[in-house]
């Protein structure tokens, strides 16, 4: 027999065997357990305090991000987004009328013509809405919460965009289009600090402020300089919010505060997270969303490792909560 024919009604038969045994194995496992009932249930309108959303950028799957809804009491899956290529994370509105998510496609899957759009969720069914189409520009790396950011009024959406130039777009979501772009040479990402004004952190230890007017266009810019020393004490992006105060973590592992008081920004005072045992225990902050704040409890959160000067991206073998108020540690996890 010619070997080509033999290889195909060997190739034919094994897959007449696998589907044969496939059929077999899911009769016999429909009738012992039966299957679960695939369903889509509309969620509440008004989502438990606390639902978490996940975030799931993974690097094994770059292509193909998504976010996973949990309910935190229950532990239970709720329902998941897909989140196009280079995934970094949602944007969620203080009266969670919308979801979010700024996503990037390829017209080949991974490859041709590149399409950016800030992608609109209906928050109780999950399913697409619309959409808002944007500059190719957005910036991808590890993800942080101000890659993408809502001003206080939930009015724009702000993008920050690495070319490696850098700049902001902005989206007015109120009417559903691409705004413009301002420009922030050396300075990145996008902390809301009110309805119209947002700032960005500059490599050289300043604070860029800019000020939108009210369509979203660039009304003005200012600059807070030396807030802190790139050289001898750089900070780490992973900012939290307290009111009108966002709390920056140095690699040093000491606080810098900077306030928003009369419409100015102003750097206060750092204090350290360390006492000198800890120091000499080799103690330092690190990882990617490293702090995290209650503000009515006024406890801070930090993870914790032991490493050496650069070793800020380790992962945390313990939390340290410290009093804001007293700036000093309470207790360790």
């Amino acid at each position: 027999m010619n070997i080509v024919r033999l290889l195909s009604l060997t190739h034919h038969l094994c897959l007449s065997l696998t589907l044969l045994g496939s059929i077999v194995f899911t009769s016999a496992l429909k009738a012992e357990s039966g299957y679960e009932q695939i369903s889509t249930v509309a969620l509440p309108e008004k989502p438990s305090p606390h639902w978490v959303w996940v975030n799931d950028a993974s690097f094994d799957r770059i292509e193909a991000g998504r976010a996973a809804l949990v309910d935190g009491d229950t532990g239970k899956y709720l329902g998941a987004l897909t989140t196009g290529v280079f995934f970094m994370t949602l944007a969620l509105p203080s009266d969670y009328h919308s979801i979010y998510s700024l996503e990037t496609y390829y017209s080949r899957g991974v490859r041709g013509e590149r399409t950016d759009i800030v992608r609109i969720y209906d928050p109780s069914s999950l399913q697409p809405v619309d959409e808002i189409a944007v500059p190719t520009k957005r910036g991808v790396g590890a993800p942080t919460l101000y890659h993408t950011s809502l001003t206080e009024d939930d009015r724009f959406l702000l993008i920050y965009n690495y070319t490696p130039s850098q700049s902001i777009s902005v989206v007015d979501l109120k009417n559903k289009n691409f705004v413009g772009e301002i420009e922030t040479p050396g300075c990145v990402l996008a902390y809301p600090d009110g309805p119209r004004t947002f700032h960005s952190l500059c490599g050289d230890g300043s604070v860029l402020k800019v000020e939108l007017n009210n369509s979203g266009g660039l009304k003005r810019k200012s600059r807070l300089n030396n807030f802190f020393d790139p050289d001898s004490d750089p900070i780490q992006e992973d900012a939290v919010r307290v009111g009108d105060q966002w709390l920056y973590v140095s690699y040093g592992s000491r606080i810098y505060p900077l306030s928003l008081k009369n419409s100015q920004l102003q750097g206060q005072a750092p204090w350290s997270l360390l006492s000198p045992e800890d120091k000499a225990q080799s103690w330092r902050c690190g990882g990617l969303q490293l702090i995290a704040v209650h503000e009515a409890m006024g406890r801070l959160y930090v993870l914790m490792h032991q490493g050496d000067e650069h070793s800020q991206e380790l992962a945390g073998t313990e939390v340290w909560v410290y009093d804001l108020y007293k700036k000093e540690r309470i207790q360790r996890i």
